[in-house]
């Protein structure tokens, strides 16, 4: 469950010691061939991973650039911005990313943003908000991810709330 906030460590406050999530990993990225709506944009953000219980938790706050899902998250939030931020996304594990993608326009959902990462692949999130009332993501190669989310539920169910904020470098040197 992806959420987007303008303030990354004060949502990360709420999920840490209130909901009792973590401990949470920080990636920053700078993807490549972005675009939002079919138009280019350039976009900077900075997120943490973590769990509760099983559940994959993602807060994402956008750093710099143009207009992105995340900044149509927020603005069609009326300013009413919960204190974990706002649901954002459902990331969806896949075996063929062009045909859900394909098979999710078919029915209605709309290429919202696109982008590159290098060693990742291709990702978007498409607009399904009328279908399932938040956004899915979509990311070509999810084997590295799906292994650095098992080393991350690992740490989650032996974490004895010590160092709640990590780097993700951390988890990829367990790869």
């Amino acid at each position: 469950m992806g959420y987007v906030t303008p303030d990354l460590e004060a949502s990360l406050d709420y999920w840490i010691d209130i909901a009792g999530a973590g401990p949470f990993y920080y990636a920053e990225y700078e993807p490549e061939r972005q675009l939002h709506r079919g138009k280019p944009t350039h976009i900077r953000f900075r997120l943490a991973y973590g769990y509760l219980g099983d559940i994959h938790i993602e807060v994402v706050q956008q750093l710099s650039g143009g207009a992105s899902a995340y900044t149509e998250a927020l603005a069609n939030s009326d300013g009413q911005i919960p204190r974990g931020g706002v649901l954002h996304h459902m990331l969806m594990f896949h075996d063929g990313y062009d045909a859900i993608h394909d098979r999710y326009v078919a029915a209605g959902a709309e290429p919202c943003y696109s982008a590159f990462v290098e060693g990742v692949g291709r990702f978007c999130y498409l607009d399904t908000r009328a279908l399932m009332g938040c956004y899915l993501e979509l990311v070509e190669d999810t084997a590295v991810f799906e292994a650095a989310c098992e080393k991350m539920r690992a740490a989650h169910q032996q974490w004895d709330g010590r160092r709640p904020r990590r780097d993700f470098d951390e988890i990829f040197a367990l790869l």
